[in-house]
């Protein structure tokens, strides 16, 4: 009885122990019932830049299968074809925005502050493109981005989502090539100086033209007057 007794308490122990000994996949889930928020700070260098705006659309829904999350993409975009499965690339950013333009899909546009800070709230959980559809004065537009609303981070859903695109001020014009200048073209009636022309021989060449004419006529009656 005793022996038993003891076989008992010792495959309790070996239960307890098995219990203890497996491995948790316990994680936190989503709660699909919030709301989202995305924060964009735009600054160069360190400052605020502000002006311009941001237009958001809501290109992922959220999708579970047997506890893993992933985005398929909502009907706007379904026509795309493009793969959900690398959000952090630029170029899907950048041929979904693409589509976007393309095909006139709305989203919502939000004027950035003076401060700098642009936010989107009160979103439906799931994947977000963020297109800059007008620049701040003296800045390039923002490449699009995609944002993930929420954001699995440090094993915790964050969903106030907080963005910091990367941004470059605009690259100076080339100069314009100087052109040649084109000279002066006289006006009607004006006569164009002639190099190496003098005036003052025109009255002197007259006199003496008029003593050659009154040398010969003097010669010619002369010898008339011998003649006769």
């Amino acid at each position: 009885m005793r022996i038993k007794k003891r076989l008992s308490a010792l495959l309790f122990t070996l239960l307890l122990c098995c219990a203890f000994c497996v491995p948790s996949y316990a994680h936190e889930v989503p709660d699909m019932t919030k709301a989202g928020s995305i924060t964009a700070s735009m600054t160069y260098e360190g400052e605020a830049v502000g002006g311009g705006s941001l237009t958001f659309y809501r290109v992922g829904d959220v999708s579970e299968d047997d506890g893993n999350y992933s985005f398929t993409l909502t009907e706007d975009f379904a026509g795309s074809g493009l793969a959900l499965d690398n959000i952090s690339d630029a170029a899907l950013a950048e041929d979904l925005a693409e589509y976007a333009d393309a095909n006139r899909i709305s989203g919502t546009t939000v004027q950035i502050g003076s401060d700098g800070q642009v936010t989107a709230d009160n979103l439906t959980l799931g994947l977000y493109l963020a297109v800059q559809t007008e620049a701040a004065d003296g800045y390039e537009a923002v490449s699009p981005f995609l944002v993930s609303v929420p954001m699995y981070e440090n094993e915790a859903y964050i969903y106030n989502v907080n963005a910091e695109p990367k941004m470059e001020p605009l690259s100076p014009s080339p100069a314009a090539p100087e052109e040649p200048e084109t000279p002066a073209e006289p006006s009607p009636g004006t006569k164009l100086p002639q190099t190496g022309q003098l005036n003052w021989p025109v009255p002197v060449l007259t006199v003496l033209g008029l003593c050659l004419i009154l040398a010969g006529w003097e010669l010619r009656v002369g010898k008339q007057s011998y003649e006769a």
